[in-house]
């Protein structure tokens, strides 16, 4: 029996405030080397805001607190921004949802790669390594791609060379803010096959956001599903698609299939997600629960319903 892999990553009850509104809260998570976690939920669920806090990357006017963020058993909470900052990109990257952003549009593909590869420490001759890294994520031709520049590649194609620039860096961390996004469907499995041989490559851990529970079940080992800032499901990924427990995550399966078979009528979850603002009293997700019984209206812990199983719910309590 081969011993389960290291644990790389564990949060224990993350919080994030804007302002006096907790917009996230009571978050736990746990990742262990060559893990794939995929965080699903509803846009405005909080899962980029989350995943952005794992990094020190919050837009200005929010602002978290977690009891313990623990890196390679190091517990990073009590690091300044400025202590924290050579951990960023070294130790935890990110792939962003918009790949635009992650570049200097004045700087060429190769001036990106070659500042990532001297951070990672490389002196001296740089562009075998860079061509190399840009080969690695399917990008054809990757001497001429150096020399572009980024309004020169498709999305798809600089969503590739972006990952590129993360993966020269090799970081033991590396999350992915939906980077299918706005990709047409061939492109879409293009890059979840590129994470997949990544995962295989490297001695990394990964965060797959994404609001589309099949992407998510085909890139994750386990599945965080949020909503309304809070994990109300979470498990092994095989599991939560066979057997859904959580309301919540049944009507985002529902949807999911319904939309896969082109069907007439979509099994839509009913309302609208709640603002930071107007999240309702005890279980956040009762206006919309068709199960929603006495005893909803008070606050629901995450608990154990199975093996590696949690569920914000009373159902089968």
């Amino acid at each position: 029996m081969s011993p389960m892999p290291k644990r790389l990553l564990e949060v224990r009850n993350l919080r994030i405030h804007a302002g006096p509104l907790e917009v996230v809260r009571e978050v736990d998570l746990e990742l262990r080397q060559g893990e794939t976690l995929g965080i699903i939920g509803e846009s405005g669920s909080g899962k980029t805001i989350t995943s952005l806090a794992l990094l020190r990357l919050l837009p200005e006017g929010l602002r978290a607190e977690a009891d313990a963020l623990v890196w390679r058993d190091r517990d990073l909470t009590s690091l300044s921004d400025r202590d924290f900052r050579p951990w960023r990109g070294r130790e935890m990257a990110m792939v962003f949802q918009d790949p635009v952003g992650s570049f200097n549009p004045a700087k060429s593909i190769g001036w990106h790669l070659r500042t990532a590869l001297e951070r990672r420490g490389l002196r001296g001759a740089w562009k075998p390594e860079a061509e190399q890294l840009l080969d690695s994520v399917g990008i054809p031709n990757p001497a001429a791609v150096l020399d572009r520049y980024p309004h020169q590649l498709s999305g798809g194609m600089l969503q590739r060379a972006l990952i590129a620039m993360v993966v020269a860096l090799e970081p033991g961390l590396i999350v992915a803010d939906e980077p299918t996004t706005n990709l047409d469907n061939i492109v879409e499995q293009q890059i979840l096959s590129l994470f997949r041989d990544l995962r295989k490559r490297l001695s990394a851990a990964f965060v797959f956001i994404t609001h589309d529970i099949g992407i998510a079940g085909q890139i994750s080992d386990r599945i965080a599903v949020m909503y309304a800032g809070e994990i109300v499901e979470q498990g092994p990924a095989a599991e939560m698609l066979a057997a859904p427990r959580h309301p919540y995550t049944r009507g985002l399966i529902a949807t999911a299939r319904a939309l896969a078979a082109r069907a007439d009528q979509l099994a839509e979850i009913p309302g609208h997600l709640p603002g930071p603002g107007q999240r309702p009293s005890g279980c956040v997700f009762r206006p919309r629960c068709a199960q929603a019984r006495p005893g909803c209206e008070a606050p629901q812990p995450l608990r154990d319903i199975a093996p590696g199983r949690q569920m914000r719910c009373l159902l089968d309590a």
